[in-house]
């Protein structure tokens, strides 16, 4: 038997999902929509840097960067295993 799939309808569910689970844990916006999310954190630009031990993401100052940058600490001792374990640091760039 074939199952036919539509992969717009999926990648829409799963967005969805993935901001859905970004609101839950970024207090006072769990009820925004998944526009106001992708607006407010994800519509940034930054730089990233890849040293022989690191890979720092900067991130470009906004205006709600402080509430992400806070959720994004439970990484902070993160390592990537598939990059030679380097380790992940979230920063706030003076400038980009």
């Amino acid at each position: 038997m074939v199952i036919k799939v539509d992969i717009d309808l999926i990648m829409t569910v799963l967005s969805h999902n993935l901001y859905r689970l970004l609101a839950i844990n970024l207090p006072g916006y769990t009820h925004n929509t998944s526009a106001t999310l992708f607006g407010k954190f994800l519509c940034n630009s930054g730089k990233i840097e890849i040293t022989s031990e690191e890979i720092i993401i900067r991130m470009k100052k906004k205006r709600n960067l402080p509430a992400l940058l806070t959720e994004m600490e439970k990484f902070k001792n993160i390592t990537i295993p598939w990059m030679s374990n380097k380790k992940l640091i979230f920063v706030c760039a003076s400038t980009t």
